[in-house]
């Protein structure tokens, strides 16, 4: 019996689906405006072997008929396509986020071309559920949205005009993630397996609370040191252990900022033991 209950559990397991690469990629598009750009997005993930669709509080309806028709034979996708109310919760499941952007400044100042990142994040995929987030047609990511993004990537085009149409981004993304795919040297075993977003973005936040306590952020723009610190943390990629750790840092000197050096001094004439 425990020979047959093994045989079949093997078998089963055999049976399984294997999860593909593409399969570990999600598309994010935030505050989207036009069901035609939503339906052309999911022709465009169709297109590339690409599924998972989310949606941010889209000011147009997936269902509308205009989406429908861009869809084409990507209706498919554009029907399991999820409707998340902010980016965070769009976020939920991925140990990974990467922004898009064609706009200069000093928060998007660790932006990477598209084609040199696509072979590293395909390597990540392989320990990682990554997404890629679009901002909406006319403005982009907001700096807030570009907080919840680890790293930011530009698709390069000519200097005159470099803005996309959403669906062509989204198009030009799936497409050289899925050249990667058949070109990448970079071996997946190397691959760390990330904290999820949401954890790092906790962390962070009790980070720069620390930063203020101590003095290190100005209180009027503690931001600007902010946004290096993640891009800093977003190069390098954070295991859990090692937001553990950071998060633990951040408490014990907001502790010793709001009272408690005093208690170490204590511990330290006394002899007592620091825990």
């Amino acid at each position: 019996m425990i020979r047959y209950l093994y045989c079949r559990a093997t078998m089963e397991k055999k049976r399984a689906p294997k999860m593909s690469a593409a399969d570990r990629f999600s598309f994010v598009l935030v505050r989207p405006k036009s069901p035609g750009n939503i339906g052309s997005a999911a022709r465009a993930l169709a297109n590339m072997g690409f599924d998972d669709l989310r949606l941010v509080a889209p000011e147009a309806s997936p269902a509308a008929r205009e989406a429908l028709a861009m869809a084409v034979h990507g209706r498919e996708v554009l029907e399991r396509a999820r409707v998340f109310a902010s980016l965070s919760q769009a976020l939920e499941g991925c140990t990974l986020s990467v922004g898009t952007t064609c706009r200069q400044g000093l928060y998007r100042a660790s932006v990477r071309p598209l084609r040199q990142s696509a072979g590293e994040l395909l390597a990540l995929s392989a320990t990682n559920r990554i997404a890629l987030v679009f901002g909406p047609e006319d403005t982009g990511l907001t700096n807030r949205e570009i907080k919840l993004c680890q790293q930011l990537v530009t698709i390069q085009t000519g200097p005159d005009y470099p803005s996309l149409n959403l669906s062509q981004a989204v198009l030009l993304v799936a497409y050289e993630l899925m050249m990667a795919m058949g070109e990448s040297a970079i071996a997946p075993s190397a691959a760390l397996e990330l904290a999820p977003v949401a954890d790092v973005d906790a962390m962070l936040e009790r980070m720069k609370d620390a930063l203020l306590a101590i003095g290190f952020l100005p209180e009027n723009n503690p931001e600007h040191i902010m946004f290096a610190l993640r891009a800093i943390f977003g190069r390098s990629g954070l295991t859990a252990r090692e937001v553990d750790i950071l998060s633990g840092i951040a408490s014990q000197a907001r502790w010793a900022a709001e009272g408690g050096y005093e208690t170490l001094l204590s511990k330290r004439r006394s002899g007592r033991k620091l825990k």
